[in-house]
């Protein structure tokens, strides 16, 4: 797998799409962000592919400490 992962985005619909294959959810902040766990612990990134971990150590550290990193 190639990293960084490329987070789906988010499209306006007229209507939502039923079906046992869809999945959806709704989008209510400004972020897309994909979390990977590493050795060392996590690295969040932009959906960009911006390297974003420092300014989500509010979700970088619980992460690592359920993960038992830290």
């Amino acid at each position: 797998m190639e990293f960084p992962i490329r987070p789906a985005l988010a499209r306006a619909v007229p209507t939502l799409p039923t079906g046992p294959d869809w999945h959806f959810e709704i989008k209510l902040d400004g972020h897309r962000m994909i979390l990977r766990r590493t050795e060392d612990g996590v690295v969040c990134y932009s959906r960009t592919g911006r390297t974003v971990t420092s300014h989500w150590m509010d979700l970088a550290v619980p992460t690592m400490a359920s993960l038992g990193v830290l």
